[in-house]
């Protein structure tokens, strides 16, 4: 009884994969649906190849430019032959792994980093595993450390050479032949070289001099500075502050002036003529000059506009706000609401309309790009773009999708593939689930119900009807003669001769049909 039972499911499985409908000629699409569970299309024509399955949870895609594959949200596979790349991303952002160019770069919860990069065909190369890390430069010299205990850097943050012990108890810098001593960082520092001398005793003084360039000096930081900057040209810039009742920075042109800050606070430029007046910051301000002006009372109105540049004005922010920015080819503008509704466009110096898009954050994205690339997708995970969140959490959340590519057509999705329509040169398809399936070609059409349980279909030349999977159909042609059209039926029955009944041909098996 049980093999019985097994062997009815079996032979109902078999039934709804042989899908009539979807087995067509090769040159045409071919799709597989068991919607939620698993969906299968391919597009000879394209050269795509996509599976899905429970919903956006697991894809396998494939095309002429590459593959990817996911198992959302925890890892994400792209390989793109055309941009030189691979890359695998885990948990995203928490983890990812690139290769582009044969330079090769990975992180995971910023615990754990790997870097390699080519130069001119040296090659250097970085792993970090908290608190452990380890690397070699372009010359081949390696370096490694377990942080804080003991650590040797070569050629990193900033630095030619860095060593510490137990730090921050000691640590030693070195870079263009000066040397910098730490202890106890950052409360004890040492500076010495032919081009710089300093020290530290923070927060108590210090002073710190690159020769004929700058000098600078602090006593109870931050409240006492005087900092004197491009001493090497014919403007130097100076610094003075006694925090928070004076500030100042003045230079041959321009001059500010702070009192009691954040309450009052003065710049001018004498050569241009701006002049900005804050009072107190960021409540009120005032700009001008030659190509610059604007005004501020926060939050009510701020407007701020710089000559072929860019123009801002908001109204009770952040109800609304307003910006335009002016590039070389194009203008673009853009409104917000609350900082969750964004509508954008952009139009060259013709004001041909080039791009646009709308935001309502969470509710949905529309995005028109300058080549008509557009998209427009129903809840929306975060008010901004990210292309790693576009791949492994966005379709999580996306119930509903519609694409336009000026290339490939049309695509539309509903609730992970329940709902599906490409519409493209020379065909349109659409799907609901297993239950209903529609393909339309240039003089053919098919029409599949329940997996094939009804099928239809037709071309320039004949129809064929097939029924609850029965192993005959009716097939009838579109051509007529004067008077008449000739209707033909064939049955398939276990390898009977082809015969004449009436007026009527009947053909058995499954051999091709004459007209």
């Amino acid at each position: 009884m049980v093999i019985r039972k097994i062997i009815i499911l079996l032979s109902i499985f078999g039934l709804f994969c042989f899908d009539p409908f979807l087995s067509v000629a090769e040159e045409r699409p071919f799709s597989l649906n068991f919607w939620p569970f698993f969906q299968y299309f391919s597009d000879p024509i394209e050269g795509t190849k996509e599976i899905e399955g429970l919903g956006p949870f697991f894809l396998w895609k494939k095309d002429p430019q590459g593959n990817q594959w996911g198992i959302r949200p925890l890892l994400y596979w792209t390989e793109d032959e055309k941009e030189s790349l691979r890359r695998l991303e885990v948990v995203y952002p928490l983890g990812k792994y690139q290769v582009k160019d044969g330079d090769k770069k990975g992180y995971f919860a910023l615990l754990s980093l790997f870097r390699e990069e080519n130069f001119d065909g040296k090659k250097k190369w970085d792993f970090q595993f908290f608190p452990f890390f380890i690397g070699e430069t372009e010359e081949g010299k390696e370096y490694f450390g377990l942080f804080p205990l003991y650590g040797f850097l070569l050629n990193r943050y900033g630095k030619e050479e860095i060593r510490f012990y137990f730090w921050p108890i000691y640590s030693r810098s070195m870079s263009e032949d000066i040397h910098t001593t730490n202890l106890f960082w950052p409360f004890f520092s040492f500076t010495d070289g032919e081009k710089k001398k300093g020290f530290r005793f923070w927060p108590i003084y210090g002073r710190r001099e690159t020769f004929e360039i700058s000098k600078s000096e602090f006593f109870l930081w931050p409240v006492f500075l005087k900092q004197t900057t491009g001493m090497d040209t014919d403007d130097p810039v100076e610094e003075r502050m006694i925090f928070p009742f004076y500030l100042s920075k003045e230079s041959k042109h321009f001059e500010t002036k702070t009192f009691l800050w954040p309450f009052f606070s003065y710049a001018r430029d004498r050569l241009t003529g701006f002049e900005q007046l804050d009072l107190p910051w960021p409540v009120f301000q005032s700009l001008k000059g030659e190509k610059i002006l604007g005004i501020k009372f926060f939050p009510f109105y701020g407007y701020k506009e710089k000559e072929g540049d860019l123009k801002r004005i908001f109204v009770l922010y952040p109800l609304y706000q307003w910006e335009e920015d002016q590039m070389r080819e194009t203008e673009e503008r853009s409104h917000r609401i609350l900082l969750l509704i964004r509508i954008r466009s952009g139009e060259d110096r013709q004001g041909v309309k080039k791009e646009s898009s709308i935001r309502i954050w969470p509710f949905f994205d529309y995005e028109r790009g300058s080549t008509g690339h557009t998209t427009f997708s129903f809840l929306y995970l975060f008010p901004f773009k990210d292309e790693g969140f576009e791949r492994n959490l966005f379709p999580l959340f996306r119930v509903f999708r519609w694409e336009k590519d000026p290339q490939k057509g049309k695509e539309t999705d509903f609730l992970w593939g329940f709902y599906k329509r490409i519409e493209r040169e020379g065909l349109d398809f659409w799907k609901v689930a297993h239950l209903i399936g529609v393909k339309r070609g240039e003089g053919w059409k098919t029409v599949s119900l329940l997996k094939g349980l009804v099928r239809y279909q037709s071309n320039r030349e004949n129809a064929d009807l097939r029924v609850f999977y029965l192993p005959f159909h009716i097939r009838w042609s579109h051509q007529r003669d004067n008077h008449s059209k000739l209707i033909q039926k064939e049955f398939a029955d276990g390898g009977q001769e082809d015969r004449y009944i009436g007026d009527r041909f009947v053909s058995s098996g499954e051999g091709s049909y004459q007209f």
